[in-house]
């Protein structure tokens, strides 16, 4: 019976992850156009570099918005240091920090990068109901 309900519980999670997604991905394509739109706008009507700022914003946001798709589909530890990874890097390039936090963000981004390349193995993790079962990348 507790199986059961694990296994009920687990799948009507999953299902939940996937409905989210799907709407952060209508809503990535919406903006997507959006932003094309402002991006031709600003092209006709430039109001000089905060135009610009406001755009890269913007083209980020989507960015991090897919990654957090394949987040939520896709259970493994590189798609969150990539989710990661990229809203550091927004904070890097749109934010107005002060220095010693510019480096404090740039540490982190490396620090990611290391525990991607050194710490993490070369499979995918991949989530069943009775766990994580690993999956090799096709090398035997």
């Amino acid at each position: 019976m507790r199986k059961k309900l694990q296994d009920k519980m687990f799948e009507t999670s999953y299902l939940f992850e996937l409905f989210i997604s799907v709407i952060v991905g209508i809503a990535l394509l919406i903006f997507g156009v959006r932003l094309v739109v402002e991006t031709v706008q600003v092209g006709i009507f430039s109001d000089g570099i905060s135009a610009l700022v406001e755009i890269l914003d913007d083209a980020i946001i989507l960015a991090i918005s897919a990654e957090l798709i394949k987040m939520l589909c896709k259970h493994t530890p590189e798609t969150v240091i990539e989710v990661l990874a990229f809203a550091l890097a927004r904070q890097l390039i749109i934010g107005h920090a002060r220095p010693w936090e510019n480096l404090i963000t740039v540490a982190a981004i490396a620090i990611l990068f290391g525990i991607r390349r050194f710490l993490l193995k070369r499979h995918d993790m991949v989530e069943t109901p009775d766990g994580l079962v690993e999956i090799e990348d096709g090398k035997n």
